[in-house]
């Protein structure tokens, strides 16, 4: 018996400790890890890089804003003249003293 307890008191444990790998998407996994700062690749497939890329990159504003992070660089990737996406980087700024300061 206290074999089975020290057992699941373990693997409670492990859960709680583990990284938020079952967040809803890469903004909520970057806030529950606690980044300042993340880049993610937006993947555009080449029937949709005219509306689909809008699309994609205005819901991952959307869903970097609600966690408090604002934009700081997009980067086109391309592969023998062809868009295949971005590389879109957002940044949470950092308190200090009271007053919000973005670092460069």
């Amino acid at each position: 018996m206290k074999k089975t307890s020290v057992f699941i008191f373990s693997i409670i444990i492990y859960l709680t400790m583990m990284p938020p790998a079952y967040a809803k998407s890469a903004a909520e996994k970057a806030a529950l890890e606690g980044l300042t700062a993340v880049t993610v690749f937006i993947d555009i497939s080449r029937f949709s890089r005219k509306n689909g890329a809008a699309e994609k990159m205005t819901e991952s504003h959307r869903d970097f804003a609600q966690f408090g992070y604002r934009l700081v660089a997009v980067n086109p990737y391309t592969e023998n003249s062809d868009l295949e996406g971005f590389f879109v980087s957002y940044q949470k700024p950092q308190r200090i003293d009271d007053t919000i300061k973005y670092n460069p």
